[in-house]
Order: structure tokens, then sequence, then C-alpha cells
């Protein structure tokens, strides 16, 4: 028997159904001047990469704050990511040692270079705020952002 006669008696392939459960990817990153850049290329190509291209701008910069605060602020080696796409919303949440909870200040005076971070999550997410740290107990706390997704063809 020849191999295209037994690929004729196999069953169509099925078209894929959606998931329902949230999808979750996950980075951990040392916590180095880098973490920022190589956080928000995560999300931008988890973004893209499930069909909600729309929101990596505002995404990545809100990753990038996160990532910074906890590179700049935070204690321990590393850093996590999470990427939480559970529709109607995006999740991002960045876990670090340091349990010292974040603030978003009114921005600051005059011309300092810092301290406009998490007003610029809170001007351009949809909700933000702070997470008990991971289950495994690595992390003290999160810092997250969310962000609504479209609906219609959500993820691939």
């Amino acid at each position: 028997m020849d191999s295209d006669h037994e690929s004729d008696d196999r069953p169509p392939p099925q078209p894929s159904v959606p998931s329902q459960d949230p999808y979750v990817y996950t980075l951990q990153s040392g916590r180095q001047a880098t973490s920022a850049k190589v956080c928000r290329d995560f999300v931008a190509c988890v973004l893209n990469s499930v069909g909600q291209e729309e929101l990596a701008d505002v995404a990545t910069l809100c990753t990038s704050e996160l990532a910074t605060n906890a590179f700049l602020h935070a204690e321990g080696d590393s850093v996590t990511l999470r990427v939480v796409i559970e529709p109607p919303r995006c999740r991002v949440l960045v876990y670090d040692a340091s349990a010292e909870l974040p603030t978003a200040a009114r921005l600051p005076l005059g011309d300092r270079l810092y301290g406009r971070g998490l007003g610029l999550v809170a001007a351009l997410a949809d909700a933000w705020g702070t997470a008990e740290g991971d289950v495994a107990g690595r992390y003290a706390k999160g810092v997250w952002f969310e962000l609504a997704v479209k609906e219609e063809g959500g993820h691939n």
C-alpha cells in the first residue's frame, strides 16, 4: 500500500475550535538594564501573534514602565512578566521581589526625568493595580495593567 492511498483513507482535518481558557504567556528576565526592552518586545510579539495588534503600542509603553520600575526599585535578581489574554481583557503583570507597593504620583514638578511612569500607566490603561506575589513565593508582589481586547478573532 503506498502512502498516497493511506492518506486518502484518513478523515479530513477538523478546524480548530478556539479555546475558552485564558492564554497565558510567561517570561522570566534578569533584572538588568535591558529588562524593559526584552519585556516590551515579548508583549508586542504575544499581542501580534494572537490578533491583538492594535493593543501593542499602549501595552508596550505600559510594560516598559512597569519593567523599568522593577529594574530601578525592586530587589532580587530577576523579574517575571506574565501576559494573560482572557477576553474581554489583556492583563500584563510584572512580578518582582520587593514588597514595597508602588503608587501613581502626581506628575513631578520641574524637569525631573523620573516619577511619571505609573501616571502614564494609569492614564493609558483601562485599569492597573498590584497583586500578591507568585504562588511559588519567589516574588513579593506583582504590578499589573489591563487593556480591553477585541472579541472576534481575538486568539489564533
